[in-house]
């Protein structure tokens, strides 16, 4: 069999489409699964964040713990970007080598998408740089706090 399959003229054997599908359900799980990792280390961040805030809000406590969830916050996006990528070519694979998909793509995705992936786009890009804006947004609140006025 050729390197790529829209090479090839006839059907590719069942167990190797099987096989890609389960590939991708895999790669697409884990890229879910660290979603969701990553997310709860930045949670429990923030929670330390809140923590420490009540006891101490000195910027020199806070200034290492965003350092390090700045630093997880930018591993995560570039973990997640690059098998976002990696996803997206093995939806491209299998769209070649399952006509049927390829179909159930098209006909939902007819907006301009065309990867099947839609969400995944969002979550790789958005959620991370969120947390990233949060975190300095944070921070930046623990600096300027000493400098307003106390609430009434």
């Amino acid at each position: 069999m050729p390197d790529h399959p829209d090479q090839s003229r006839t059907p590719p054997p069942a167990d190797e489409v099987n096989r890609l599908w389960q590939h991708g359900m895999h790669e697409e799980r884990l890229f879910h699964d660290r979603l969701n990792y990553f997310t709860a280390v930045q949670t429990g961040l923030l929670a330390v964040f809140a923590i420490l805030y009540q006891k101490e809000p000195s910027p020199g406590v806070f200034a290492p713990l965003t350092a390090v969830a700045l630093t997880f916050a930018v591993l995560w996006f570039r973990v997640q970007v690059r098998h976002w990528r990696y996803c997206v070519h093995v939806s491209a694979i299998i769209r070649q080598m399952v006509p049927e998909y390829a179909r159930t793509v098209a006909t939902f995705t007819g907006r301009g998408r065309t990867d099947g992936l839609s969400i995944s786009r969002p979550l790789a890009f958005a959620v991370p740089v969120l947390f990233g804006v949060t975190w300095v947004a944070l921070f930046a609140w623990v600096l300027a706090r000493p400098w307003c006025p106390p609430a009434r």
